[in-house]
């Protein structure tokens, strides 16, 4: 994590400037409690990630800024590709627990969205093998998240949905001669129907792989 550096001539020069977006304020500590289930064993290649998606078409917000301050103290973020919001997940941070701002284009009105998925990127080819390990962690995740019970009224996790960028379109194959389309940037992948010994080529890097439940 970055050192945090002074921030008060910097606040000033923020009040300063016209504001063209739109921005969320959150307590870190209330954004940790929903993250610190990463901490738990059992779910290593997958993780709970912070979103801000758009309440119309669900696809994540851009984020032109996001930051924590508190006092003397400020950071901001660098925010990848996918509009994942990189929250660390401190201890120290939590007893601080400085105000989260997070800034998104104007005009949108964005929902804070928390979303299973994998740990990794992933391109070119993948094999079934390596998406059953994801599917399973992902349903020990959603159990942790839902406590006890909730195995006995949330479906299994049985695919995995990939989401690339919007200039995708050509499907993803599978070894078998199985063409799975991308509608809307989006694939969905049931593993029910492949065995082990398939593997799928993916059109282009896949910005979110998430868990897919049979409805």
């Amino acid at each position: 994590m970055k050192k945090w550096i002074g921030a008060t001539t910097l606040s000033l020069l923020c009040l300063a400037l016209p504001v063209k977006a739109e921005q969320y304020r959150f307590t870190y500590s209330k954004l940790y409690y929903q993250l610190k289930v990463n901490q738990k064993e059992g779910h290593d290649n997958v993780r709970m990630a912070l979103f801000f998606n758009d309440s119309q078409t669900g696809k994540a917000c851009h984020i032109t800024k996001a930051w924590m301050e508190k006092e003397e103290h400020y950071e901001e973020f660098t925010i990848p590709s996918s509009q994942e919001l990189p929250l660390p997940i401190d201890d120290n941070l939590k007893s601080a627990n400085p105000l989260v701002y997070i800034q998104t284009e104007e005009g949108k009105q964005c929902d804070i969205s928390m979303e299973v998925l994998a740990d990794k990127s992933l391109s070119g080819s993948v094999s079934f093998n390596e998406l059953a390990l994801l599917t399973t962690e992902m349903d020990a995740m959603l159990s942790d998240i839902g406590g006890m019970f909730s195995k006995y009224f949330m479906p299994d996790v049985e695919g995995v949905r990939f989401v690339f960028s919007d200039n995708v379109t050509s499907p993803i194959k599978a070894s078998n001669g199985t063409i799975i389309p991308v509608e809307n940037a989006k694939a969905t992948i049931d593993l029910r129907k492949f065995n082990e010994s398939v593997s799928f080529e993916l059109p282009a890097t896949a910005l979110k792989v998430t868990p897919w439940l049979v409805k």
